[in-house]
């Protein structure tokens, strides 16, 4: 097993979430047949394929890599999947409506700021 410590750190991950390779394929985008080679210490993942496995177990991506580092942080951070949420519908819209948009956010700021809420 030329990946031993990647292969246990996998097994430890599936463990934890309480998670089938098969789900984490499906969950993370990664290829079932990688997976299996992770979880068996023939092969250790790349920077991107670690980094979605990372976030669908909530581990670290370079401890899934086997670096000497911690097995959790903070990967998501309160309110980051609603700020993903509106990310990806701003991206959506043409410039016109984007531009309206952050006018109201601009809007809604300054009123903050001023006591009315």
């Amino acid at each position: 097993m030329k990946y031993e410590v990647v292969a246990k750190r996998f097994r430890l991950a599936l463990s934890n979430a309480e998670m089938s390779q098969q789900e984490l394929a499906e969950k993370s985008g990664v290829g079932k047949a990688s997976i299996s080679q992770y979880v068996n210490g023939t092969h250790s993942p790349g920077n991107v394929s670690a980094g979605k496995m990372g976030k669908v177990l909530e581990v670290s991506a370079e401890w899934l890599m086997g670096f000497d580092v911690e097995m959790r942080k903070d990967i998501s951070p309160k309110g980051a999947d609603i700020d993903m949420e509106f990310v990806k519908k701003i991206s959506l819209l043409n410039e016109r409506d984007k531009k309206a948009v952050m006018s109201i956010i601009d809007s809604l700021l300054s009123n903050k700021g001023s006591g009315a809420d």
